[in-house]
């Protein structure tokens, strides 16, 4: 049941006595060529509108989250970023990673899914700085992260249709997958001092959404596509945090949706990392004069 409209998701967990909050907004940011660089690519002034959905009562609860995005490149914002855990000699970081199928992993220590291509790796964003990061892409990846407005329900796409990355519009269809993970690393400390660290179970996860106001009747927006837009860059450098043994990832799915508003794209969409290079190839082709 739609229970409210929020501009932000706040998550709270705790795994082998870790505890871990952030927060996560999102907005629509710009095609790689029409920015300056990388910064302003990623930058949004207006937060996109968070639909929260509830459901049961006690040890049947249950909470989703509904984005109504525009057509265009999709920015993530994870900020407030806290991992503690009492008498800890660590310093921490959460990954972050983001797919348009679900995941599935060998272990807790693997950042890398066993069952889809990803495009790119994993973020691994320093904790308890008080900085906040925008993301429109995995780093190390080809692709900025796109929503479309899905297919009509029923439509079958061509083959031709298929390979460029378009899909059938389903249940499936407008899902995407966090990846949250707990990296630790040993704190500096002074030359007389040594440091060790340990782990343990997962208990309450959870993500919550703050209340900024109650709308129990569909939005106006229509079925959304997530996929693979443009090619860009983002610059990343290699992390010196390692898996913190015993933590439990947190695989979160949300549902985008379009906005009735927005204006239309022509920025490719593709379900697959093969149409999207395809399509990227299409975009470098001209024909010369006669």
């Amino acid at each position: 049941m739609l229970t409210s409209t929020v501009s932000n998701i706040p998550i709270c967990y705790n795994t082998a006595e870790h505890d871990i909050k952030f927060s996560l907004t999102f907005g629509e940011g710009k095609e790689d060529d029409e920015s300056e660089n990388e910064t302003e690519r990623k930058n949004f002034t207006k937060n996109y509108d968070v639909e929260v959905f509830e459901s049961g009562e006690g040890d049947e609860y249950m909470k989703g989250y509904r984005v109504v995005a525009n057509e265009a490149p999709l920015v993530i914002k994870i900020g407030n970023i806290s991992i503690t855990k009492e008498n800890s000699k660590y310093e921490y970081a959460i990954g972050i990673a983001v797919d348009n199928a679900a995941p599935e992993y060998y272990s807790n220590s693997s950042t890398l899914p066993n069952n889809i291509e990803r495009d790119g790796t994993m973020w691994t964003i320093p904790a308890n700085t008080g900085s906040s990061h925008n993301l429109d892409q995995n780093p190390n990846a080809k692709y900025q992260w796109m929503a479309r407005r899905s297919m009509e329900e029923g439509y079958k796409p061509t083959a031709e249709e298929l390979e460029l990355g378009m899909e059938e519009t389903s249940q499936n269809t407008g899902l995407v997958y966090m990846t949250f993970m707990v990296f630790r690393k040993l704190k500096a400390v002074p030359e007389y001092s040594t440091s060790r660290g340990g782990g343990g179970t997962t208990r309450g996860l959870r993500g919550g959404g703050d209340d900024s106001g109650s709308d129990t009747t569909r939005s106006g927006s229509v079925g959304a596509r997530f996929g693979y837009g443009n090619e860009a860059s983002s610059s990343s450098v290699k992390s010196t945090y390692e898996y913190s043994a015993g933590t439990e990832k947190y695989v979160m799915p949300i549902r985008l949706r379009i906005n009735n508003n927005s204006a239309k794209s022509n920025t490719n969409c593709s379900q697959h990392l093969k149409g999207a290079s395809i399509n990227a190839v299409r975009r470098q082709t001209m024909t010369v004069p006669f």
